[in-house]
């Protein structure tokens, strides 16, 4: 793959494996790693949604880094989520990411995820992100999410990045794509602003929305730490990139089944993600412990049938 090209396919939001002392659970985090490695076609790490970025200090996503690109050794794009609570405080663990790469020579490719409203209004964004890109030569992606914004406490103006802010920010070399949750219509106009920048690849957030929908690029999937493998094999479908040895007769309705089931398990774990998948991979023993940092972890069930469900249709 061409030095800093973006993968197209399946990017998987993984999640961050914790010990019941809230350190890096690090035979965890590598048998996810080897669970997942093969079938994904980019990894996320501590994204604000199953890899807990808002919960996780300075120095545990620097060791996160550290440990992830150790196993990974550039065998697949990394995305690292660096939004902190202030432009200082992101541009502070930037700059200590970027020495972590450069201190052990990391040559694979590393992509830097931001969501700039979580830190900064709309307005001066493009002046902000000409600074920001000038601090490293690893391009950036940008993660939009509204939801993501109203969970914050003290809430800014818009949820979205403006379109036509979203329009000067393509003019960037370095930003090179987008992480989209939000509604159809939104996107449609996100993508007619990029007409000049067709380079720029749009992600899709939203699992549910992919399976009826899917984008041209590719999904972050939370459900591919549970089903690797099935999460593949239906984003290359839906991309038309499945190679010729697997569409053999019946693969269409083959899809469809595949393309059910994880609607299924997308019911299964929907209403509290982290915990739900966490508890799953704890049962099905590739992590030590279902724990989830207090920032994230809305609740406790007493139990998730999820590891049976995932044991009864033996999911690799």
């Amino acid at each position: 793959m061409e030095a800093n090209k973006l993968p197209k396919g399946l990017i998987v939001d993984l999640v961050t494996p914790l010990t019941d002392t809230g350190a890096i659970d690090t035979e965890g985090l590598n048998a996810l790693l080897a669970r997942v490695l093969p079938q994904a076609d980019g990894i996320l790490l501590a994204g604000p949604q199953m890899g807990e970025g808002r919960g996780l200090g300075l120095q545990f996503k620097i060791e996160l880094l550290e440990k992830a690109s150790a196993f990974v050794q550039g065998k697949v794009p990394l995305f690292f989520w660096i939004s902190e609570d202030s432009i200082e405080a992101t541009k502070e663990l930037l700059d200590h990411l970027k020495g972590i790469l450069e201190s052990t020579g990391y040559s694979g490719m590393v992509f830097w995820l931001d969501s700039p409203l979580v830190y900064h209004s709309n307005r001066g964004l493009y002046r902000y992100y000409q600074d920001l890109t000038a601090m490293t030569d690893r391009p950036f992606v940008l993660y939009n999410d509204a939801g993501l914004i109203r969970l914050l406490e003290k809430q800014l103006k818009r949820g979205n990045i403006r379109t036509n802010i979203l329009k000067d920010l393509s003019r960037i070399e370095k930003i090179m794509a987008l992480v989209f949750r939000g509604s159809l219509t939104r996107v449609n106009n996100y993508q007619k602003a990029l007409t000049k920048r067709p380079d720029f690849k749009i992600y899709d957030g939203d699992e549910a929305r992919f399976l009826e929908h899917p984008s041209l690029s590719g999904i972050v999937s939370m459900g591919a730490n549970l089903a690797p493998r099935i999460w593949s094999t239906v984003t290359r479908a839906s991309l038309g990139v499945l190679e010729e040895g697997e569409r053999k007769p019946g693969y269409v309705s083959q899809i469809w089944e595949m393309g059910q089931f994880l609607k299924d398990l997308m019911d299964m774990y929907r209403r509290n993600p982290v915990w739900t998948v966490k508890k799953a991979l704890s049962d099905l023993k590739i992590i030590k412990s279902p724990a989830c940092t207090a920032v994230t972890e809305p609740f406790q069930e007493k139990g998730s049938p999820l590891a049976e469900f995932i044991a009864k249709h033996h999911i690799e």
